[in-house]
């Protein structure tokens, strides 16, 4: 799922009282990684920024 702002969603997902991992920095963009109580794995996307 893209996401504007990659620390903003971290923060909102870990007030939501979700164990998310921090913002991973990837030359393809910023990360948020959580798993749902069913076990599936999320992944929150912020697209680098465009030239």
């Amino acid at each position: 799922m893209v996401v504007p702002d990659a620390d903003a969603a971290l923060a909102q997902v870990r007030e939501a009282g979700v164990d998310a991992e921090g913002v991973a920095d990837l030359g393809w963009g910023r990360f948020v990684t959580f798993d749902d109580p069913d076990g599936n794995t999320w992944t929150l996307q912020q697209l680098p920024a465009r030239e």
